[in-house]
């Protein structure tokens, strides 16, 4: 063997263990990656990133600039459009706002808007008329026509809402013709109305809310609901008797939980409805008709139409807690002799206990004795009923 083919055997007194030998000193190991580009195409491309970073930077710097001293900018306007706005709204004379409009920028019409919602938005009746007239020399009523004619859904329902600040309300049939198209802009439509006292509220805005298969509404459409039956009930009861049975459970049960509160103002109204309600195939449906009909305890003709025994006996638990409820509003002597029939055969548990609850509240503490099947739920609803009398002396004291 030769000397190139002899592999030198590792001394033993080497602290390499496992290494080759080699008698020259360690290479260090580097790593090199080379790009294959000349050096002017490299400084090329370094200078196009470096110029690209510095126009980005001086377009963000620049565009904040810009947007800042926007913003001081309008704040002045706002600032001075604001006290002549005033100073014109409460002078003695008339503030003659087409004249002032006609002296402003678009810019600053713009911002007269802003200023105008804001104070329709916080004002009085008396003094937002004061400012509403200003809408018209803004041209706001003409826009908001023209965009509930022709805008999109979002566009309309803000027009709507710039008629009822406005108190600017179209014709019964403009509304009728663009603002059916959903639940909210039904209700949007009819608080214009609202606002605007107008005469035709009753009948106008119950044929929006509930003509031409209507659809549930959200809480705004309920809470405008009960503000035109406030007004007058008459025209929702006598929609109710006629259309009540086509509308969906939904809407039946939001109808129902608006005539409970307006039970002191319906007059001879047909409520026949609500009777039928408690017999209808929707459980909530049912328990809503039980809750509306608590307020009607002093019709004498109305209860005489309610079968308290058929609903007392309704497979449904919280149907059956709902009749205990009303019995117990009701309060004479008749429905609490029902109610404590009803609660003695009540087979669960925890309607008894609601039944209890009933029977104490429509009558209070009796000395009568308890029948045993009711013991337990009647002591139960009975520590309830002190723990909440204590609850509230010590509150009153506390005041």
């Amino acid at each position: 063997m030769t000397g190139v083919d002899r592999i030198p055997a590792v001394p033993a007194d080497s602290d390499v263990v496992g290494a080759p030998w080699s008698a020259g000193p360690p290479v260090p190991f580097e790593l090199s990656v080379p790009l294959g580009l000349p050096d002017p195409l490299l400084l090329l491309l370094a200078t196009v990133l470096v110029s690209m970073l510095a126009s980005v930077t001086i377009v963000t710097v620049g565009r904040s600039v810009h947007r800042s001293w926007g913003r001081r900018r309008e704040r002045a306007v706002k600032a001075d459009l604001r006290t002549q706005l005033l100073d014109r709204a409460y002078r003695p004379e008339a503030p003659e706002w087409d004249a002032w409009v006609g002296g402003l920028s678009d810019r600053e019409r713009g911002v007269a808007a802003d200023l105008l919602d804001d104070y329709l938005r916080q004002l009085d009746v008396g003094d937002a008329a004061r400012f509403a007239r200003l809408g018209t020399a803004l041209g706001i009523g003409e826009r908001s026509r023209r965009r509930i004619e022709s805008g999109g859904y979002y566009e309309r329902l803000d027009a709507l809402t710039w008629l009822s600040l406005l108190r600017d309300a179209p014709e019964i049939e403009f509304l009728r013709t663009h603002c059916r198209n959903s639940p909210r802009e039904r209700a949007a439509a009819v608080r214009v109305l609202y606002y605007c006292d107008h005469p035709d509220l009753a009948d106008a805005g119950i044929d929006l809310l509930l003509g031409d298969s209507p659809r549930p509404f959200s809480v705004f459409g309920i809470d405008t609901l009960y503000r035109v039956v406030e007004r007058d009930p008459s025209s929702l009861f006598a929609r109710a008797a006629t259309d009540y049975d086509e509308w969906p459970p939904a809407l039946q049960q939001q109808v129902l939980l608006v005539a409970r509160h307006v039970q002191t103002v319906v007059g001879g109204a047909d409520l026949g409805w609500v009777v039928r309600s408690l017999s209808g195939p929707d459980e909530r449906t049912r328990v809503e008709a039980t809750r509306a009909l608590s307020s009607y305890g002093w019709n004498r003709s109305l209860r005489e139409r309610v079968d308290v025994e058929s609903i007392c006996a309704d497979p449904s638990p919280i149907v059956r807690a709902g009749s205990y409820r009303m019995l117990a509003a009701w309060g004479d002597d008749e429905a609490t002799a029902v109610l404590r029939s009803a609660a003695v055969d009540e087979p669960d548990e925890r309607t008894r206990v609601t039944a209890a609850e009933a029977l104490i509240r429509g009558q209070g503490r009796s000395d009568e004795p308890v029948p045993e099947p009711l013991a337990d739920a009647y002591a139960w609803a009975a520590e309830h009923e002190r723990f909440d009398h204590m609850a509230t002396d010590v509150s009153s004291h506390a005041d």
